[in-house]
């Protein structure tokens, strides 16, 4: 009788474990304005209240929309349901490494040491849970029960001040390809081999498993400095897109690209070149071969110049929280809408299972010169350990 009771209390919990959901994962790559250098806590020196654009005036100004990332002592609230990892590195070290990881919250941007600053991850991050774990909601609703959340990981690499023509420059651009390519494919593997080690719970609440579901790309700024960088951006994007679907696998995997919009609407014939290149590849009738699986979201509106802004950074729209979590926003948004074509035409799902991702991960560091531009010595060094360590992680 005790016994049968047990097992009445313990058979839905069982079947809750068994159904959860393999780990959603959304890689997110750019330069500086992917980093993110959104001043999050500066004060105005004269008044003492928290400048415009801050992430703290955002809370203080729209508490309706924001208060929710705040706890009720006053930290930073972080969202159990979406994790995150981090290289954070200066531009010249290209190790395989995750310096920042944990549950999303405010202080996952900036460069090294620059802890108070955020970019679009957060509000990326939040707009993508709220919207996969509403419809567990309503499945809660239905069934009479807690259901597994979707569990969300942000993979996020990112390097200020890199190019697209010529330090992610993708394989099938010809020429050779990108160290910092090469180094965000091997960073990729490394941190999915990687996670029960970095969210011990990744085995319980994904049963060991997790699916590429989409790349996130915001970048732009270095490309639009030089007129031939910027004349073959679209060309160098397209490929982008072709060679991260090879090298990881997934033919289709849904990518969402932020326009580099931090100049806003003024006329600047690089600049717009660089967006319309951007719009370009999510073009179906250009490019079919994206048709459903590619999405351009519009994000100069989002500039709010000084007073507006807690700094003085245009390249870094103005270091305001609010437009970064706008950028972060609209690119949820964006992949929400991909994700919802790819149900509907039910493509193969992707899923791994971890266990083929965890022999000889103490032999494989990428190490690289941590110091200066590399030499093309330096590249080929890289390209054939990074190369070495995708196939080994595989």
């Amino acid at each position: 009788m005790k016994l049968s009771l047990l097992l009445v209390l313990l058979l839905p919990q069982l079947s809750l474990a068994q159904s959860a959901a393999p780990l959603k994962v959304f890689i997110m790559v750019g330069q500086s304005n992917m980093q993110g250098h959104g001043y999050m806590n500066v004060k105005d020196d004269a008044t003492g209240q928290f400048r415009n654009g801050t992430l703290e005036w955002m809370i203080q100004k729209f508490p309706k929309e924001y208060s929710k990332l705040k706890a009720n002592d006053g930290s930073w609230k972080a969202r159990p349901d979406v994790w995150i990892t981090y290289n954070r590195q200066n531009i010249e070290n290209v190790r395989v490494e995750v310096n920042q990881f944990g549950n999303l919250l405010p202080g996952f941007g900036g460069d090294p040491g620059q802890t108070d600053q955020m970019g679009p991850e957060l509000g990326f991050g939040w707009t993508m849970a709220e919207a996969l774990n509403k419809d567990n909601g309503v499945q809660q609703q239905q069934q009479q029960q807690q259901p597994p959340k979707q569990q969300i990981l942000l993979l996020k690499v990112a390097w200020g001040g890199r190019s697209l023509a010529v330090d992610f420059r993708p394989p099938s651009s010809g020429g050779v390809t990108g160290l910092y390519y090469e180094t965000l494919m091997a960073q990729i593997f490394r941190t999915l081999s990687r996670l029960p080690q970095l969210f011990p719970k990744y085995a319980t609440t994904s049963i060991g498993s997790y699916e590429l579901a989409g790349f996130v790309w915001h970048q732009g700024w270095n490309d639009g400095c030089d007129v031939n960088m910027t004349a073959e951006y679209e060309f160098n994007l397209a490929n982008l897109i072709r060679d991260v679907r090879t090298d990881l696998g997934v033919s289709k995997l849904p990518v969402s690209i932020g326009v580099s919009g931090f100049n806003g609407y003024t006329p600047e014939p690089r600049r717009d070149a660089i967006i319309a290149a951007q719009f370009a590849v999510a073009n179906a009738t250009k490019y079919p071969e994206f048709a459903g699986t590619v999405v351009a979201v519009e994000t100069r509106g989002f500039v709010r110049p000084p007073p507006l802004s807690p700094g003085t950074q245009s390249y870094h729209w103005w270091n305001n929280c609010e437009t970064y979590w706008l950028v972060g926003k609209a690119m949820a948004e964006g992949m929400i809408q991909l994700l919802r074509l790819s149900q509907s035409s039910s493509p193969p799902v992707n899923v791994y299972k971890q266990k083929s991702l965890l022999r000889n991960n103490n032999n494989n560091q990428l190490n690289l010169l941590p110091f200066g531009y590399p030499s093309e010595e330096t590249i080929s060094l890289a390209r054939r350990k990074s190369r070495s360590l995708l196939h080994s992680l595989r």
